[in-house]
């Protein structure tokens, strides 16, 4: 359902509390690379 959402927008952001971002983000991250998403951090 995520990478589904991923596909839709131009750009995903992510929210980075604590210095850890899980397995799951991992490949939402990694997913959005490979289609040329842009990719904004908070940390």
């Amino acid at each position: 359902m995520h990478k589904r959402k991923i596909e839709m927008v131009d750009e995903i952001f992510v929210i980075n509390i604590g210095g850890y971002i899980g397995p799951s983000t991992r490949s939402e991250i990694e997913y959005a690379m490979a289609t040329g998403k842009k990719i904004g951090y908070l940390e």
